[in-house]
C-alpha cells in the first residue's frame, strides 16, 4: 500500500486554484440528460470516479454518452434501452447507486445493480420499499436491505410515496428525478429529513432542465409541470466540497486562498463551512465566481454538521490544532458513508495524540479536546475524504504521511498536485507511467494523447522521439539503415524514458520484443494493452501506406496475422491492463482504460 509524506507550508501563502465542477450536480445531470428525450451538453463537470461510475451504468444500457476534455455528451435517453439482461456497477458510488436504482425501475428489461466492496453494505432498503409502493419489481440478491438487487420492473403506476427523510436525502432525490416519467406521484416524507440542501440541489438542477418541484417544507412534494425534461445544456458549477480542503488550509496555515470557478450564491450545503471558518477568526471575501479565504488562525467551535456532513472530517482535524474543546453535531450520517466516518477520525485523531468522546443519541456528536496534535501515518480506510481531511494537517505539521492516497481520485483526482501548488511539499506521490502496447494500427498513438489530455499528464509517442532522433521519418529510416538500428536508436529511447513519471508512453508495435525494453518499461509502469483483431488490423494497416512492412511476407494481411500470433503472447504476459478495442470510438477506449486503472487504484 502506498504512502505519501507531506512537509508542511513555512509561512502563509498567497495562492489560488481553480476548483473543479461539483460531483452532486454533474451526476445529477447527467441522470436528467438520460431522461431527456433529445441530446444534452453538459459542461464543466467533474471527471471522477464517481461520476465515470454513473457514466458507466448509462452506457451499459445503451445510452450514447460522450466524455469529452471539459464536457460530457448524452446523446442517447432511457428510450434507447432494450428489453434485455444487464448487469450494472455503481462501483463505490453511493449516488450512483441509489439515482440508478430509481431509473431501472421505468426502463425495459431484467435488471442486476449492484457495487463494490463498502457500497453493497450501505443502506438501500427505504429506497427499494419506496419504488414497491409504485409496482416495482425489486429483490435483494443478498442481505435484506443492502444490495445487489435484481429489478424485473420497466414502468411505474400512479400513487403516493411514503419515505422516511432520515436516512439519506438521496432517496427523496432519486424519487423526484423519476416523477416526470411517472402517470402520477407524491412523495410524503416521515420523520426529520436529512441533508435538505442536497434536496434543493436536485429541485435546483430539475428546474434548470424545465420541470418544477413544490417542495411543502420537505414533507410534502409535488410536480407543477407536465411534458419532461427539455434542457439542451447544463452548466455544472464548482464543487465546494472539494474547495472545503482548501479554506480549511487557509485558516490552519494563516493563508490567504483564493478558490476560483465558484458560485458564491451557491446551493450546495458544503458552502456552509465558510460560515464555521469565520466563527474560528478567518475573513471570508466573495468576489465573481470566486471566493478568497483570509486565514488567521483556529480557535474552538461548535458546529451542527446536520446539512453538510461531508466536512465533519475536514472541520475535526481544524479542532484538533484549536486549543480547547470543539463540539461536532449532527453527525448521525457519518457511519452510513464509504466507511463509519466517525469512528474513522476518532481512530486517526487518537494516533495523533487527540482525545474526544462520541456522544451516540439520534444526533451523534463528537466533542474534540484540541491544542497539540502530534504527526501520524493516517489510514484512509478507502475513504477519499478520510485522505484529503487530514491532508490538511500536513500543510502546517511536520511529520504527517497519508496511507493509500490514491482514493482521491474517487472525487478529485488532482488534490495532491492542487495541494503541492500551494506549497505543501508532497512526497511520493508520484504515479506510474502508462505504457500502452499492442499491434501497429490499434490506435496506441491516438488514445495516448487523448488519455494523457482526459488524465492531464504528459504524452510520449515513442515513434516521433524515434524519428526526431534519426532526422528522418521511419519509412526513410527503415530504407536507408534498416530494422536494427531503428530498434537501437528505440531502446536508448525507451532506457531514458522509464525513468520518467505520470507519464502516458505510446510505444511501438515491436517495442517490447526486446526483452530488455519491456524490463525497464515495467521498472515504473503500467502495461496497457490496445487489442484488437486481425481483421481490424489489416483493414488500418492497409491504410499505412507511410510505414515499411515488417515482414517478407507478400501481403499485409499474412504479415499481420503471422506477427499477431507471436506478439499477442508478449502483449498478454506483460499487460496489467487489457481492453479490446474493435468497434469502439477512441473516446470510450479511454473511458474504459480510466476505469480500469481506477479499479486497480492507479
Amino acid at each position: 500500500m502506498k504512502t505519501i509524506k507531506l512537509t508542511p507550508i513555512k509561512k502563509g501563502v498567497a495562492g489560488e486554484i481553480k476548483i473543479p465542477g461539483s460531483k452532486s450536480y454533474t451526476n445529477r445531470a447527467l441522470l436528467l440528460a438520460a431522461l431527456t428525450p433529445h441530446p444534452v451538453t453538459i459542461l464543466n463537470p467533474l471527471q471522477s470516479d464517481d461520476t465515470h461510475a454513473m457514466i458507466d451504468c448509462l452506457k451499459t444500457l445503451g445510452i450514447d454518452v460522450d466524455v469529452g476534455e471539459n464536457l460530457i455528451k448524452v446523446n442517447g435517453s432511457i428510450q434507447d434501452v432494450k428489453n434485455k439482461k444487464y448487469r450494472l456497477n455503481a462501483r463505490l458510488s453511493g449516488t450512483t447507486i441509489r439515482f440508478i436504482l430509481a431509473l431501472l425501475c421505468i426502463v425495459p428489461g431484467t435488471k442486476i445493480l449492484e457495487g463494490e466492496d463498502g457500497l453493497n453494505k450501505r443502506p438501500i432498503g427505504p429506497l427499494v420499499e419506496a419504488l414497491r409502493q409504485l409496482g416495482a419489481k425489486i429483490e435483494y440478491l443478498g442481505k435484506k436491505g443492502n444490495p445487489p438487487l435484481l429489478i424485473k420492473s420497466s414502468k411505474l403506476k400512479s400513487g403516493n410515496i411514503a419515505i422516511s427523510g432520515e436516512t439519506s436525502s438521496q432517496y427523496i432525490s432519486a424519487l423526484l428525478m423519476i416523477s416526470p416519467c411517472i402517470p402520477k406521484a407524491g412523495i410524503q416524507v416521515d420523520g426529520e429529513q436529512v441533508s435538505k440542501p442536497y434536496i434543493d440541489m436536485t429541485i435546483d438542477t430539475m428546474k434548470t432542465f424545465r420541470v418544477k418541484v413544490k417542495n411543502d417544507g420537505y414533507k410534502n412534494y409535488e410536480l407543477l409541470s407536465k411534458g419532461g425534461y427539455k434542457a439542451r445544456k447544463y452548466s455544472v458549477e464548482g464543487d465546494f466540497s472539494s474547495a472545503g480542503y482548501f479554506f480549511a488550509l487557509a485558516a490552519l496555515t494563516k493563508s490567504e486562498i483564493t478558490v476560483r470557478n465558484l458560485n458564491p450564491k451557491s446551493m450546495q450545503p458544503d458552502k456552509k463551512i465558510l460560515s464555521v471558518l469565520k466563527d474560528m477568526g478567518n475573513v471570508v471575501r466573495y468576489g465573481k465566481n470566486a471566493i478568497t479565504l483570509e486565514g488567521r488562525g483556529v480557535r474552538p467551535i461548535s458546529a451542527d454538521m446536520t446539512d453538510f456532513p461531508d466536512q465533519a472530517q475536514t472541520l475535526a482535524v481544524l479542532a484538533a490544532f484549536a486549543k480547547g474543546r470543539s463540539i461536532l453535531s449532527g453527525l448521525q450520517t457519518l457511519p452510513m458513508k464509504e466507511t463509519d466516518r466517525l469512528q474513522a477520525v476518532i481512530n486517526e485523531l487518537k494516533k495523533m495524540q487527540i482525545k474526544t468522546e462520541k456522544t451516540e443519541s439520534k444526533n451523534y456528536a463528537l466533542t474534540i479536546y484540541g491544542g497539540a496534535p502530534k504527526p501520524a501515518r493516517v489510514k484512509t480506510y478507502g475513504d477519499h475524504r478520510m485522505a484529503m481531511a487530514f491532508a490538511v494537517a500536513g500543510a502546517k505539521l511536520k511529520g504527517m504521511e497519508i496511507k493509500d492516497p490514491q482514493v482521491v481520485a474517487k472525487t478529485f483526482s488532482l488534490f495532491w498536485k492542487f495541494l503541492a501548488s500551494l506549497g505543501v511539499g508532497v512526497i511520493g506521490a508520484e504515479q506510474k507511467n502508462i505504457i500502452l502496447i499492442g499491434m501497429r494500427g490499434s490506435g496506441k498513438s491516438t488514445i495516448s494523447k487523448l488519455l494523457a489530455d482526459r488524465l492531464k499528464i504528459s504524452h510520449l509517442d515513442v515513434d516521433k522521439l524515434i524519428t526526431s532522433e534519426a532526422g528522418l521519418d521511419i519509412l526513410d529510416i527503415v530504407r536507408q539503415k534498416g530494422w536494427t538500428y531503428f530498434r537501437d536508436i528505440e531502446s536508448k529511447i525507451i532506457k531514458k524514458i522509464f525513468l520518467l513519471s505520470d507519464t502516458v508512453i505510446a510505444t511501438g508495435g515491436g517495442a517490447i520484443v526486446r526483452e530488455k525494453n519491456a524490463s525497464y518499461l515495467k521498472k515504473n509502469g503500467i502495461f496497457v494493452f490496445l487489442n484488437a483483431s486481425a481483421n481490424i488490423l489489416v483493414e488500418r494497416n492497409k491504410k499505412l501506406s507511410h510505414n515499411p512492412r515488417l515482414t517478407n511476407k507478400k501481403t499485409i494481411d499474412e504479415e499481420i496475422r503471422v506477427l499477431l500470433k507471436k506478439r499477442n503472447i508478449l502483449y498478454k504476459k506483460l499487460a496489467d491492463i487489457t481492453v479490446s478495442v474493435d468497434g469502439k470510438k477512441p473516446k470510450d477506449i479511454v473511458d474504459e482504460i480510466i476505469i480500469k486503472l481506477k479499479e486497480k487504484n492507479i
